[in-house]
């Protein structure tokens, strides 16, 4: 069951508890993952997704693992899918399949 309201955006997570908690700029941040600040700057506003070579440069920069950035993107496309106008009526007409 999908929730009503839209998951967190993993750019959020990046703005709170990278960029806030350790006092750094987009740029600063951007220089040490080895990105543009615009990639960085695209992520915090949701313009972009985490790619799996994102999700490996936070994980080891943030110490966590690369899964827990992927599934923050995950969830959230999922949620987008699910909710999207152009696959509302398709996904009612699905029949489970039952065993």
């Amino acid at each position: 069951m999908m929730p009503k309201k839209r998951p967190t955006l993993p750019g959020d997570f990046i703005k709170e508890d990278i960029l806030n908690e350790f006092e750094l700029t987009q740029e600063q941040l951007a220089d040490e993952l080895g990105v543009s600040r615009r990639t960085i700057n695209e992520l915090v506003k949701g313009k972009r997704r985490i790619t799996a070579d994102m999700a490996l440069r936070l994980g080891k920069f943030t110490k966590t693992n690369p899964e827990v950035w992927m599934n923050l993107q995950n969830i959230v496309d999922l949620w987008d899918v699910a909710h999207s106008k152009s696959n509302a009526k398709f996904l009612r007409q699905i029949q489970p399949c039952v065993a």
